[in-house]
């Protein structure tokens, strides 16, 4: 190839490479196009409650499509109002979280278990209660299931997603390439021209690259490895590798949640959490591997105090798993501006369940504490000033 041709072909390279890298979605033709490569929030799942492969090890059987990680006849439906509860639902069109109005049926299920392992947890569904060891152990199972089918699907989706961006965005470098050359040029008989391919990782594919393996560590460090021991476990009838604490509050806690979270004690800790109200009371259900049992029940303290309580629970709701539901009134006394900025702060990711929440949302159960503090003859000064912080923060309508 001669000189000057050669030329022409390195400036139309140089300039294609000049105009991606001062704005990469130039290779986009409109807005429509440029979202189906939108790599900023990958909690968008369309597909991945369609069924799968039963997740129990070495069964091939398919998943049916809906399998419950949280009770449907009992928490779901203690908290279902005209027979529909409320969940935190990322709207991947606006990228932001919404408040998302879903039927008991649908509420909380997944693409978990054959019809064979799906009875696994007939006893205490049928029941509606947990009253043994084996049931709390079986409910932190299909809790830790969840998260692992719904983290492998959020990989795979990324992984593929990577694919078609690369084979889209060579193609679109190459057309920009050829937009660039003269027609005196395109017509040389010995040029040849074939796909452009971009070496260097633009901030999308960096991105989704470091959440694919951000997921991939979180299966292999804790997801894989805690369904391991609870199976240990429950195998054995004896808590060995897993360590928990299980709660009673002589209450109905306006919230089911189901999922993981992290806190820090020295260093990273990943538990799974259960919170499930029943008609006239909560179980709570707070777990890890074994190796993490004293900062487990460090993390646990602030669970004695009934009102330290309800702030932990919704620690966990914003800082851990956007898994929960909510009884539809509860939310609805809070003002409008407050739970945007409630569902503004489920996306943020810079904070983990040992951070403080500085918004209310058990607004009626609080306020119960509040009463009967007031009823008391007298109370710690640093409960007093609790409540006085608790009450600033309300935010009812």
């Amino acid at each position: 190839m001669d000189k000057k041709l050669l030329d022409k072909i390195n400036a139309a390279v140089d300039k294609a490479l000049e105009d991606f890298q001062s704005n990469p979605d130039f290779i986009f033709e409109n807005e429509l196009e440029r979202l189906k490569y939108q790599y900023s929030e990958p909690k968008e799942l369309k597909n991945w409650k369609k069924n799968q492969k039963c997740i129990v090890i070495r069964c091939e059987k398919k998943s049916i499509e809906k399998s419950h990680t949280i009770q449907k006849s009992g928490s779901i439906k203690e908290l279902a109002e005209n027979n529909h509860i409320l969940t935190p639902n990322f709207n991947g069109k606006t990228g932001e979280m919404e408040m998302l109005s879903v039927g008991v049926n649908e509420a909380s299920t997944f693409p978990g278990y054959c019809l064979e392992h799906e009875s696994l947890f007939s006893e205490f569904e049928n029941q509606k209660d947990y009253k043994t060891g084996e049931h709390m152990g079986l409910q932190l199972y299909r809790t830790v299931c969840r998260e692992i089918v719904i983290n492998e699907y959020q990989k795979k989706s990324l992984e593929n997603i990577q694919k078609r961006y690369i084979e889209f965005r060579d193609k679109m470098m190459t057309d920009a390439i050829i937009a660039n050359l003269d027609e005196e040029t395109l017509n040389t008989p010995t040029l040849e021209l074939k796909n452009f391919k971009v070496k260097s990782n633009d901030r999308r594919l960096k991105y989704t690259k470091r959440q694919v393996k951000l997921i991939d560590s979180n299966l292999k460090d804790f997801l894989y490895p805690y369904r391991d021991a609870v199976l240990n476990d429950l195998k054995k009838r004896k808590f060995q590798k897993i360590a928990y604490v299980a709660m009673t509050f002589n209450q109905q806690i306006p919230v089911a949640l189901a999922g993981k979270a992290n806190f820090y004690y020295k260093k990273n800790v990943d538990i799974i959490m259960n919170i499930l109200p029943r008609t006239d009371n909560t179980y709570l259900f707070f777990s890890t591997l074994e190796k993490h049992t004293n900062a487990l029940k460090l993390f646990m303290r602030q669970f004695e105090n009934p009102l330290l309580m309800m702030n932990a629970i919704e620690n966990c709701m914003i800082h851990g798993s956007d898994h929960w539901f909510i009884k539809p009134s509860v939310w609805n006394k809070i003002d409008q501006d407050s739970r945007q900025r409630i569902l503004d702060s489920i996306n943020d990711d810079k904070y983990n369940i040992a951070n403080k929440f500085g918004m209310t949302i058990l607004n009626d159960l609080k306020q119960k504490y509040f009463d009967l503090a007031d009823k008391a003859v007298s109370i710690p000064n640093d409960v007093a000033e609790l409540i006085i912080a608790e009450k600033e923060k309300s935010t009812l309508k």
